[in-house]
C-alpha cells in the first residue's frame, strides 16, 4: 500500500513543484517589474518577455529541469522520511527562481525609447525610436521540447532595423502565447514612427511657407503682379465659365 501512495505521489509532487515555481516566479517578476521597470522617465506603453514553461529554448528547459528536480527531491524526503531532502527542494526552487531572473529577456516601448533587457540586472539597452527605420516581427518553427506544446514550438521576435541599415534582433519568446504582445509593441513603434513622420513633414511644409512668406515680403511687386494674375483669371472665368454645351433635348 505504501509503495502503491509513493508511486502516485511523485507524478503530483513533480507537478506540484513545478506549479509552485510557476507561481513564484510569476509573483517575483510581477514585483522586480514594478520596482524596476526598463524605461526611466516615461512610461511603459507595451511590453513583452520570454516565458519560461512555454519558449523552447535550452535556458528555459534547465529551468524547468530544476524545478521538476525540486519535487523530486520532496518525493525522496516523503520516501526515506528524511527531512534534509525537504530542505533540498527548497532550495532547489529557489535555485530555479533564481537561474530565471538570470536569463529573464525582456522589451518596452514608450513615448520615445524602445527598451530590452537580457537578464535582471545586466545592461537595459535604449534605443531613440527616431534612430528606428522600420521594425519586422518574426515567427520561426524551432525545435526543442516544452509542456505546452511538446515539439511543435514557434519562436515570435522584434527585428528592428536602424536608420543606419544595422539589425537589432530583440528577445525570443514563445508565439502561441507571446506573439499578441510581441504585435503590441511592434505596432506601438509603428504608429510613433509614423507620427514623427507626419511632424517632419508638418515642420517641412512651415518651412516651406515661411520662405515663400519671406520672399514675398523681400520682393512686393512681384508677390503684387502674381496676385493681380489670379485676381484677372477668377474675373475671367466669372464671367465666361468654361461649362460645357448645353444638350439638346429630343
Amino acid at each position: 500500500m505504501k509503495i502503491l501512495t509513493l508511486i502516485l505521489a511523485l507524478p503530483f509532487l513533480l507537478a506540484l513543484a513545478a506549479a509552485a515555481h510557476a507561481l513564484i516566479d510569476r509573483a517575483v517578476k510581477a514585483i522586480l517589474w514594478a520596482s524596476s521597470p526598463l524605461a526611466t522617465g516615461e512610461p511603459e506603453a507595451f511590453t513583452y518577455e520570454r516565458r519560461v514553461y512555454h519558449t523552447a529554448d535550452p535556458q528555459m528547459t534547465q529551468i524547468v529541469a530544476i524545478a521538476f528536480g525540486a519535487g523530486a527531491l520532496f518525493w525522496l524526503g516523503l520516501a526515506t522520511g528524511w527531512g534534509w531532502f525537504h530542505g533540498l527542494g527548497v532550495l532547489a526552487l529557489a535555485a530555479a527562481v533564481a537561474l530565471d531572473l538570470l536569463h529573464w529577456e525582456r522589451v518596452a516601448s514608450s513615448a520615445n525609447h524602445l527598451w530590452f533587457q537580457r537578464g535582471f540586472g545586466s545592461t537595459v539597452h535604449q534605443i531613440l525610436i527616431e534612430n528606428i527605420r522600420d521594425v519586422t516581427v518574426q515567427e520561426t518553427e524551432v525545435g526543442g521540447f516544452t509542456l505546452r506544446h511538446g515539439t511543435h514550438n514557434r519562436l515570435a521576435r522584434l527585428l528592428v532595423r536602424m536608420a543606419d541599415k544595422r539589425v537589432v534582433a530583440l528577445p525570443k519568446t514563445d508565439a502561441y502565447q507571446g506573439l499578441d504582445d510581441v504585435e503590441g509593441v511592434a505596432n506601438h513603434l509603428r504608429l510613433r514612427l509614423q507620427q514623427l513622420a507626419d511632424r517632419q513633414a508638418l515642420q517641412r511644409s512651415e518651412s516651406e511657407a515661411t520662405a515663400a512668406a519671406q520672399a514675398a515680403a523681400n520682393d512686393p511687386a512681384k508677390a503684387d503682379a502674381e496676385i493681380r494674375r489670379e485676381l484677372r483669371r477668377l474675373r475671367k472665368d466669372a464671367l465666361a465659365p468654361d461649362v460645357p454645351p448645353a444638350v439638346k433635348s429630343r
